[in-house]
């Protein structure tokens, strides 16, 4: 059975797409120019990008907003393609469980509402982990003094995973 030009051209165009979608990571048989599809994660200090306890657009820091353009500016000027962008928001062991949840996920919701309105139109998740994720680990008490809340400044965080292709850099 003869297969025409247009069934071959398309056969080949599906081959090629598929090199993208297999992460062929030595690119031994999609060729020089494919690229992989990598996962790149950027996290973002909450105290950094909010006033503290707060997570509304409003409540973004002049520095966080700075942030924020760079990393949409890491974005679009990086990749070629991006496939997916997820946001999750962390917090500190201070509150209730319930009220760090919901702080997370407004802080990952202010996040994405930003990236949004700076162009990024890829499709983008949002998630909390709220107080169950912390990185530190000898930060001792449970009140809320300035030194246990200075201590507890790492969990305070937004972690963004930006899945997609990224652009051949220049070499020197």
């Amino acid at each position: 059975m003869k297969l025409s030009r247009l069934a071959i051209s398309l056969v080949t165009v599906s081959a090629l797409s598929a090199c993208v979608n297999l992460k062929d990571v030595d690119n031994d048989w999609c060729g020089p120019e494919a690229k992989p599809v990598k996962q790149e994660q950027v996290t973002l200090a909450a105290d950094a990008l909010f006033q503290f306890d707060k997570s509304n657009p409003s409540d973004l820091l002049a520095e966080g907003k700075k942030t924020l353009d760079e990393l949409v500016a890491k974005i679009t000027e990086g990749y070629a393609t991006v496939d997916r962008i997820d946001l999750v928001g962390h917090t500190d062991r201070l509150g209730t469980e319930a009220y760090n949840y919901n702080l997370g996920l407004n802080r990952a919701k202010t996040v994405k509402a930003y990236l949004q309105q700076g162009g990024i139109s890829a499709p983008i998740s949002v998630a909390s982990a709220g107080e169950s994720q912390p990185v530190t680990k000898d930060c001792v008490g449970e009140k809320a003094t300035p030194a246990l809340t200075a201590c507890l400044q790492p969990d305070r965080r937004v972690t963004v995973a930006i899945t997609g292709i990224r652009k051949p850099t220049a070499k020197k």
